[in-house]
């Protein structure tokens, strides 16, 4: 599935073991289980959202006149994921991660709101405001003060799963978009794409779970290839979602600093900050998402860059999406990062479920008398 396509600095990776065993040592929250069942979180998030929208009146009128998805962390990635299967719609669609929705909706706006906890503080600011401007909108969450916002105005639910953290529900967060999407009529053939990412994601979890051996698991040799170093993930086309969530996932299980970008944006600035000061391009690891089936202008780009960064980074790896449908290529190309930001958790030593400096700034806003903003 990748080309690893500089060699590694050996030494660097730690030598312990990426097995069951050391997952069950270190993995507390059982984190490796949620991302491993992600194809059943496809069928099962889809399954429900079609349940709960099916007859649901989206917009009190008419056609809608676009999109909006609000949500934070892993409650807003799902929208970027749904956002990059949609080519074509008649209408804008954007994600918002904010407090505030754009200043063009109106009542004929879907709105979606996706909060895993129900407790987002943006998310609740952005339905507060949606309200009076006549809109109606989906709320996706656990529970919450979303969930009551939703009984006490008669909104469209779609209730998931408790007990997990957003950033391992990603099935249960983005299926209902797309379901939200079909339910307005704006997208046809959503199912399709559902049953084609269940069983890449299926054949791939067979090849980075635990079990498997360290040389033949992308996922445990990438990880091992990308400790003490700093990755940067790019995109392009419809694996851009996916590098956002490369970087999330790093940020949040393995507690590393990580960032990410996208073609071809990249190329038009970012790329001419790595022509010097090589003790800090040095510590690089460059994570290029390719897509086979993408754009040919963008594909021509991606291994020019690759070219130009390789002699200057500590290693760079290029992996490929899997899949024909949009839905499949990208989370194929996120649920690899999945793994392996999980697996370079073991090897910092470190349990991925929690996420303490998070924690401690939610301590720090809800003790100036604000309201759990997560």
């Amino acid at each position: 599935m990748s080309a690893v396509d500089a060699p590694g600095a050996e030494g660097r990776a730690l030598r312990g073991e990426l097995d069951p065993a050391r997952v069950a040592a270190l993995d507390t929250g059982s984190e490796f289980e949620a991302v491993a069942r992600l194809s059943e979180q496809l069928e099962a998030g889809y399954t429900r959202a079609v349940a709960a929208l099916t007859g649901k009146r989206l917009v009190p009128s008419g056609r809608p006149d676009g999109v909006v998805v609000c949500g934070m962390g892993g409650s807003a990635i799902g929208g970027d994921v749904i956002g990059a299967c949609i080519s074509g719609m008649p209408v804008p669609y954007q994600v918002v991660r904010g407090y505030e929705l754009p200043a063009w909706v109106s009542e004929a706006t879907v709105v979606i709101a996706v909060s895993y906890s129900g407790n987002t503080e943006e998310t609740l600011s952005c339905v507060a405001r949606a309200l009076p401007r006549g809109c109606r909108p989906v709320c996706v969450t656990s529970g919450g003060r979303l969930a009551a916002l939703a009984a006490r105005h008669d909104l469209p639910l779609v209730a998931v799963p408790g007990g997990l953290q957003p950033r391992a529900s990603i099935g249960f967060l983005s299926t209902p978009i797309g379901a939200a999407l079909e339910a307005a009529d704006l997208l046809h053939g959503f199912d399709e794409q559902v049953a084609e990412a269940i069983e890449v994601i299926a054949e791939l979890r067979g090849e980075l779970a635990p079990e498997v051996a360290d040389d033949d698991n992308e996922a445990k040799t990438i990880a091992r290839r990308l400790l003490n170093c700093l990755p940067i993930v790019y995109g392009a086309g419809v694996t851009v979602p996916a590098a956002r969530r490369w970087k999330s996932q790093l940020n949040e299980n393995a507690e590393t600093p990580a960032f990410f970008n996208e073609l071809p944006e990249l190329d038009h600035n970012e790329l001419a900050g790595w022509a010097t000061n090589p003790g800090v391009v040095g510590r690089a690891f460059l994570v290029l998402l390719d897509d086979p089936a993408g754009d040919e202008r963008l594909r021509r780009r991606l291994a020019f860059t690759a070219s130009i960064m390789q002699p200057r980074v500590a290693g760079l790896v290029r992996i490929a999406a899997r899949g024909v449908l949009p839905l499949a290529r990208v989370l194929s190309s996120a649920y690899v990062g999945d793994f392996t930001s999980l697996y370079l958790a073991l090897l910092y030593g470190i349990d991925p479920a929690p996420v303490v400096a998070i924690e401690d700034l939610k301590a720090r806003l809800a003790g100036e008398g604000g309201s759990a903003p997560f």
